[in-house]
């Protein structure tokens, strides 16, 4: 349900259009830095002789639920981040701010109920020791080089439909 801003004191429109202007400003900041970034012609995923097969036998990458990941700390970690933060500034708020700094400290276990994300991870680097020990089975599996256009058109398409829902980008 949605409330027309009419309805809100000034005082809470005012800071209601402040966040909104900032929120956009902030999102339009990150946006233009993803799409400034020029990806590797060529990016890398390595993998395992198991992993190999799979890809080999049946012409696909397959996509891995973030929560499944070997490291799931790290989706963990940066919400993580976001709540502390929300928390140290709603602590010198008003009790509203309390409320929802305590609410979306509960987001991580209503994500990981509910949040049904897939990745799938390149590297720019074709010969990178950190990858291959970690994903290559310790150095004696494969870095496979894609096409980066390629592949993202690849993604970005469901059953020869364009669909709105899937990107690739970096991550740092």
């Amino acid at each position: 349900m949605f409330f027309s801003i009419d309805l809100f004191p000034s005082d809470m429109r005012d800071a209601i259009i402040q966040f909104d202007a900032q929120a956009k400003q902030i999102a339009a900041s990150f946006l233009t830095a993803l799409e400034s970034y020029q990806a590797a012609p060529i990016v890398y995923h390595y993998t395992n002789d198991v992993g190999l097969r799979g890809i080999l036998e049946s012409g696909r990458i397959w996509l891995t639920d973030i929560f499944s990941l070997n490291d799931p700390s790290e989706l963990r970690h940066g919400l993580s981040r976001v709540v502390e933060i929300l928390k140290q500034k709603a602590a010198i708020g008003p009790p509203e701010c309390k409320l929802f700094a305590k609410q979306f400290g509960s987001l991580d276990e209503a994500l990981h109920r509910s949040a049904h994300y897939f990745v799938c991870s390149f590297s720019e680097a074709g010969d990178d020791l950190g990858q291959w020990r970690a994903y290559a089975d310790n150095g004696q599996g494969y870095a496979l080089g894609f096409d980066t256009r390629a592949l993202e058109e690849a993604f970005g398409k469901a059953s020869q439909t364009a669909t709105s829902n899937n990107a690739a980008f970096p991550v740092t």
